[in-house]
Formats: C-alpha cells, structure tokens, sequence
C-alpha cells in the first residue's frame, strides 16, 4: 500500500481521470473528478506543511538544546576556573 503514497502514482492518475473528464461525460461525473482533484489537492499541501511546520520546530528544539548544552559548559569552566584560583590568604 505504499505505492498510495507516492506522488508518481497519484499524478498519472489525476493526469488521465482529468484527461477522461474531457470526454463527454453527464456532469456529476465530471463534477465528482474535479472534486476529488481538488480535495486530494488539498490533502498534499496540507501535508507538506505540516512536516515543513514539523521540520522547523525540530530545528529550533535542536538550536534550543545546543545553546543549552553550551550554557551550561559555559558554566562548568568558569566554576573550574574559580575553584582553582588561589585567594589573598592563601598565596600571602
């Protein structure tokens, strides 16, 4: 069932039911044809904007988490800094 999926498949197959719709058919079924057409249409662009909307939040939790991971690292050497540094009373 993976082959409903590809867009190969589903353009020939809008290619000729609208090539089909050309013939002289009652005009339910060539209403039914453009319908289909433009719902599946739709279908697609939704699709592709959910997993761009997806890609762009997982980027952004990367860069989030990244930054977060340099923060803290950030932190980490300044605390070995200041631990290792002698105070007045220690060097005098």
């Amino acid at each position: 069932m993976e082959f409903l999926r590809s867009t190969k498949v589903w353009f020939a197959f809008w290619f000729v039911s609208l090539f089909v719709g050309l013939l002289p058919l009652p005009p339910a079924a060539e209403l039914v044809i453009l319908v289909g057409f433009l719902s599946h249409t739709s279908y697609l662009v939704r699709d592709r904007f959910r997993r761009a909307g997806l890609r762009r939040a997982l980027a952004k939790a990367e860069k989030a988490e990244e930054e977060e991971y340099r923060r803290r690292q950030r932190r980490r050497a300044l605390q070995g800094i200041s631990a290792v540094r002698p105070t007045r009373s220690e060097s005098a």
